[in-house]
């Protein structure tokens, strides 16, 4: 009578049965890991514009920036906030402008994280997962937008008329947070401004993300300048529908 040898390997039958198993749990497994990754990014972004807004707030009445010298504290760039850069100095009379040619002191202590310092040659700062930039009103009338551009140790200004209007900026900034990767990082894009208002839009029309183009700095606005009412409950200039974020 022989014997069934009981110390042999699984059969192949038995192999093919473990591998379907674990190929599904995969299928079902992999996709809820990656909505929670974007959830994750998505709350942290939130999160990030948060602390910019309180940061904004806080060095505009503390005047920390103030090119003009007039008292009146001015809004500011990441290179700024995060005391890579010294404060803009530099003060355009004729235009009442302000840009980096002529820059003060460092903020010390910084008010934002030396992680939003790291900015790209666009100005992009990135963070988990999303590529954040600041918008502040050019010397045009009306106010169009402008941004910094990198590396943030020593920033120049890009958009507009490359300058930063001095009377404009002690009122208004605007900031945007896209995906890095649309469907990989993130999948919505955020929006803050002065008002403390933070927004968020599907970002199915525009399908904004990466960091290679700044997005248009109307895209969450009624209007077209910095100084137009924000596209809160309704579509902005991007083509997508804002709604407050929570």
């Amino acid at each position: 009578m022989r014997v069934r040898d009981t110390s042999a390997g699984f059969t192949l039958i038995e192999l093919m049965i473990v591998i379907a198993i674990i190929a599904i749990i995969a299928a079902i497994a992999i996709p809820n890991l990656l909505a929670s990754k974007l959830l994750s990014n998505e709350t942290a972004a939130i999160a990030t514009l948060r602390t910019i807004v309180s940061a904004q707030a806080q060095i505009s009445t503390s005047a920390k920036i103030d090119a003009d010298l007039d008292g009146r504290g001015e809004h500011g760039t990441f290179a700024e906030m995060t005391g890579a850069a010294g404060v803009r100095r530099a003060y355009i009379v004729a235009s009442g402008g302000s840009d980096f040619s002529a820059v003060g002191s460092k903020m010390n202590p910084a008010v934002l994280t030396s992680v939003m310092a790291r900015t790209d040659a666009q100005g992009f700062a990135t963070k988990a997962g999303y590529a954040f930039m600041i918008y502040l009103p050019d010397t045009a009338d009306p106010n169009g937008f402008v941004h910094e551009t990198g590396p943030s140790d020593t920033p120049g200004l890009a958009g507009g008329t490359a300058t930063v209007s001095v009377d404009g900026a002690e009122v208004y900034w605007c900031i945007y947070a896209q995906p890095v990767n649309r469907g990989n990082s993130g999948n919505r894009r955020f929006f803050a401004n002065q008002r403390g208002e933070i927004m968020h839009s599907t970002n199915d029309v525009a399908k904004a993300d990466g960091t290679v183009t700044p997005p248009a700095g109307n895209s969450a606005l009624l209007g077209d300048n910095i100084t137009g009412p924000s596209a809160l409950g309704t579509i902005g200039r991007d083509g997508d529908t804002w709604k407050a974020a929570n």
